[in-house]
């Protein structure tokens, strides 16, 4: 008897992994919106959400060419963590031509075209709670 439990339980174990053990919790909530620079949507920015709790791991995004991002921490579109987070937000000029991977030791960035203030935690001054809903979080910034 103790031969069959036992294989039970390494079917059910093997069951989840393909799932990722859809009933592991990560305390995640889907977050998205969009970032304006001066009434404008900005396009191309890194959205990053740095939550308040320290060795939690960080929700990031991009901005599409409306500036609408939506936050990855694990899987793509998974959002942040619920909680409080700092912000930070910076964007480049895209330089011509094709793009590069991003180890291409050549790679080299154009101008920021987002304030510095707006790229480092301790200075962004932007703040988002994620609460265990939808969350719908837009950025006005101004130079």
């Amino acid at each position: 008897m103790g031969a069959i439990v036992f294989r039970k339980l390494v079917y059910l174990a093997l069951a989840c992994l393909p799932l990722g053990c859809a009933g592991e919790n990560r305390g995640l909530a889907p977050v998205s919106g969009t970032v304006y620079m001066n009434d404008k949507p900005l396009a191309n920015a890194s959205v990053i959400f740095t939550p308040v709790e320290d060795n939690v791991r960080v929700g990031v995004g991009s901005t599409d060419k409306n500036g609408q991002y939506r936050l990855t921490s694990f899987q793509t579109n998974d959002g942040a963590r619920i909680g409080k987070h700092t912000v930070t937000i910076r964007a480049y000029e895209v330089p011509d031509g094709p793009l590069k991977p991003a180890d291409d030791m050549s790679l080299s960035r154009g101008k920021m075209l987002t304030p510095a203030k707006y790229s480092k935690a301790d200075t962004s001054g932007l703040t988002g709670t994620v609460e265990n809903k939808n969350n719908v979080i837009d950025f006005k910034l101004t130079n």
